[in-house]
């Protein structure tokens, strides 16, 4: 009888253990993830997803922009946008300083711009969707890819076709003036550039163009794309590790 009741407990403990680890399996399961990463095996390359703030990251940026470059904080550019907090972050607020290395940067796409005579504020010269300027130094490059449409009204617009053949070029550029070293970008084409497209579908966009260039040439050691935590909500870091399984190869 003393041998059933020892077997009994021994039962007991054991069910309690596998209950315990079931939960814990569980648990760990169901946490919220907030980095993922795959490698891709030519070139040697490392793409991340990521939670975090763009500005907090090393290497060089993309500061996703509008066709007419504008920086004129307030009804033109939020403060609180990637442009807004670039100027504010990065230049501390000197637009005019912006403005001048901006101008300078256009000077070899100056033929293909175009006056815009009924845009009434901000800029009014249109460069070509996709044109990329490249700020900051060797070390640090901003890249300002040119993925949307300003419009009159001072609403950006932008299609799919536009981030897709924006990325192509971001990716030629950063390409010959990144050294190699890791990039980071935000989920260019979310709110205010009405896309209409979810940040999954934005992320995913982001990083098949990034593929598809690196297995063309070799882009860079590292891609990072940053998801802002107020969009936490928005994305699947689970679906969009299998998304990463699914491509990097």
């Amino acid at each position: 009888k003393s041998q059933q009741i020892r077997a009994f407990f021994s039962h007991q403990r054991h069910k309690r253990a596998l209950i315990s680890l079931s939960l814990l399996i569980a648990i760990t399961l169901n946490l919220p993830r907030f980095s993922v990463s795959r490698s891709l095996s030519s070139p040697n390359a490392t793409i991340e997803i990521k939670i975090g703030d763009l500005f907090d990251e090393p290497g060089h940026l993309v500061i996703g922009v509008n066709d007419v470059f504008d920086t004129e904080l307030g009804e033109v550019i939020k403060p609180s946008s990637v442009q807004g907090q670039f100027l504010t972050g990065v230049y501390h607020g000197d637009q005019k300083r912006l403005d001048a290395e901006i101008d300078i940067a256009l000077e070899p796409f100056k033929a293909d711009k175009k006056r815009e005579a009924n845009k009434k504020k901000g800029k009014f010269w249109r460069y070509p969707i996709s044109t990329t300027l490249v700020l900051g130094s060797p070390d640090r490059r901003f890249f300002l890819n040119a993925y949307g449409f300003m419009g009159n009204d001072l609403k950006v617009k932008a299609t799919a076709d536009n981030i897709w053949y924006s990325l192509s070029c971001l990716w030629e550029k950063v390409r010959l003036k990144g050294h190699g070293l890791e990039v980071t970008i935000p989920i260019i084409g979310s709110d205010l550039a009405r896309t209409n497209l979810p940040r999954m579908t934005l992320t995913k966009l982001i990083v098949i163009s990034f593929i598809a260039a690196s297995k063309k040439d070799f882009v860079t050691k590292k891609l990072t794309v940053v998801i802002h935590p107020k969009d936490l909500d928005l994305v699947d870091l689970y679906a969009l590790e299998d998304f990463l399984d699914s491509t990097c190869f």
